[in-house]
């Protein structure tokens, strides 16, 4: 009877062991010098940047959000390249972009950075796009370095507003790696308003980048080095603007309320049957009215797929913004 006990209170250990060591194993398994890019790199103030080059023509700049990467403009970059050169960029600790351990990883720092990159691949200005939260990283270019935007695309952005958190500790690391799975699977599915769209190859197109080594140290340093960011200097961001909004966005609603009064000359739209991932699930839609927006005399938009949002217009539910 005592072995008995005695052998299931072994197997029992041995599960959970087994169990622990699951939850809190490291997806982290390629380094970075053997990652597979998609793009090129362009070193920016010793940092090798993960960007992608299509088109000619007047740039147009692409910023991703939070969890995102080049990857996330993969159906835009078509389109807007057939008017445009197009640069999408890998901020600093996401995509395949390098990750050093001792960098800047604020806002304000990968709003610098992608400036250090037009510069160096010799574009004086552009339009810039910034999805979430690459919507921030966009306005912080627009209000810190006006003479380089020319016009400004908010998609599904983040107001730029801080909340009081507790800071990351190193005592945190151990656990960002379950903790990193856990929420973005459920953030992603919740980004969607048809999970339909949630294909295998759109599971591993955002999850590729978790692969390589570094990749949840540059996410601590983002945790660590945005609680520093200076507010946002709205009343210096006076080029033309565009916000496109999901109909099924899951960010708060007075986040858009705040971008609308903060930025009076912003045209609102809504991208209809469209959650927080808009460019991944109404393309077209989207596409259509960033060119409308971009080149206004040669781009119609149908009336049934967007709607301009009026002032009093319900935006969606408190969420977690990425």
């Amino acid at each position: 009877m005592r072995i008995g006990k005695l052998l299931i209170a072994v197997l029992g250990l041995a599960g959970s062991v087994f169990a622990l060591r699951r939850v809190f194993r490291s997806d982290e398994t390629i380094d970075w010098e053997d990652a597979p890019l998609t793009g090129r790199l362009t070193t920016v103030d010793g940092v090798a940047v993960h960007h992608t080059d299509e088109g000619q023509g007047p740039a147009v700049v692409l910023i991703h959000g939070f969890g995102g990467h080049t990857f996330s403009f993969r159906k835009n970059i078509p389109a807007l390249a057939e008017h445009f050169r197009v640069i999408a960029v890998d901020l600093k600790g996401f995509g395949y972009t390098e990750r050093p351990r001792k960098s800047d990883y604020s806002l304000t720092a990968q709003a610098r950075m992608v400036v250090g990159l037009m510069e160096a691949l010799g574009i004086e200005s552009a339009a810039v796009v910034g999805h979430s939260m690459g919507g921030e990283v966009a306005m912080r270019i627009a209000a810190g370095f006006p003479e380089r935007v020319e016009k400004l695309l908010l998609v599904a952005s983040v107001s730029g507003d801080r909340f009081p958190s507790l800071p990351p500790t190193p005592i945190m690391r151990p656990f960002m790696a379950a903790f990193g799975r856990l929420t973005s699977r459920f953030l992603l599915r919740r980004a969607f308003y048809d999970r339909a769209h949630l294909t295998e190859e759109v599971r591993q197109g955002y999850r590729a980048p978790r692969r390589i080594r570094g990749f949840m140290d540059g996410i601590y340093q983002i945790f660590r080095d945005w609680r520093h960011d200076l507010p946002i200097a709205f009343e210096k961001i006076t080029q033309p603007a565009l916000i496109l909004w999901a109909r099924a966005e899951r960010l708060p609603n007075w986040m858009l309320d705040r971008l609308r009064t903060r930025l009076p000359q912003a045209e609102v739209h809504f991208v209809e049957e469209a959650g927080h991932l808009v460019l991944e699930e109404q393309p077209e839609a989207a596409n259509r009215l960033m060119l409308r927006f971009l080149v206004p005399r040669e781009v119609p938009v149908e009336a049934q797929e967007t709607v301009e949002a009026p002032s009093d217009e319900p935006a969606g539910g408190l969420e977690v913004a990425s």
